[in-house]
């Protein structure tokens, strides 16, 4: 697996750029978002917002890539231990936007723990119960520190993280960017989880090592957007 400091600092810069539009896109269309490649990339790029979609939505996308930016930013120094915290604020960057125009497009609270009991439709996995999200997080972050993880370690954190699904609305997206931050810190490309795989990720999201598999493949994924 070739790793993050073996690519020049010009194929380092190329590849958070492009993952910062791919990772944006798949991430958010897995979830259900209508915009296309193309239509992201002008978003994002060049501010241009796809007419005819939901605002709410593109609210999203452009919060969702403003959380990406720092997951990039913080994640280059490996001190920074991902905390409860930073968890938190990572989610109510990505929608604190869409709350204030589109509120009706964003299930509350953002930046806090959700309040309800959740099920997943045709999964047979308890979910964390409201009045234990907390503690199961912050057992979760005991175990595993972020500057000091491997492939396998990731994926049982993502695993275990989904399952506890700590808020209202945005479970995958903050759990796949937190994956992101943790392969950084760690000297590791992160995974570009295409929307075109999302049957394969949700069936390798039960077992670390398939889904340890399955991200070996989305880190080739990554690695195709730049020139090696």
């Amino acid at each position: 697996m070739q790793k993050l400091s073996e690519l020049t600092l010009k194929q380092r810069e190329e590849l958070f750029r492009q993952l910062r539009i791919s990772i944006t896109h798949h991430s958010n269309a897995m979830e259900g978002t209508t915009l296309s490649y193309g239509e992201t990339k002008e978003l994002l790029e060049l501010g241009h917002t796809a007419g005819h979609k939901p605002l709410g939505e593109q609210l999203v996308i452009l919060g969702f890539a403003k959380a990406y930016d720092v997951i990039v930013r913080e994640a280059t120094n490996k001190e920074n231990l991902v905390d409860s915290s930073f968890i938190k604020d990572i989610h109510a960057i990505m929608f604190e936007d869409a709350l204030k125009v589109a509120p009706q497009y964003v299930s509350k609270p953002i930046g806090a723990y959700r309040l309800d009991e959740r099920y997943i439709k045709g999964v047979d996995i308890k979910l964390s119960l409201p009045h234990m999200i907390s503690n199961d997080v912050e057992n979760l972050l005991y175990r595993f520190h972020s500057n000091k993880m491997d492939l396998l370690d990731i994926s049982e954190f993502h695993i275990l993280f989904e399952r506890i699904h700590p808020f209202a609305d945005g479970n995958g997206r903050v759990g796949r960017l937190i994956m992101a931050y943790q392969a950084i810190q760690n000297n590791i490309v992160p995974p570009l989880i295409e929307n075109e795989h999302r049957d394969d990720y949700l069936q390798a999201i039960n077992n670390k090592d398939d889904l340890r598999k399955f991200l070996d493949e989305s880190i080739a994924k990554s690695l195709e957007l730049i020139d090696l």
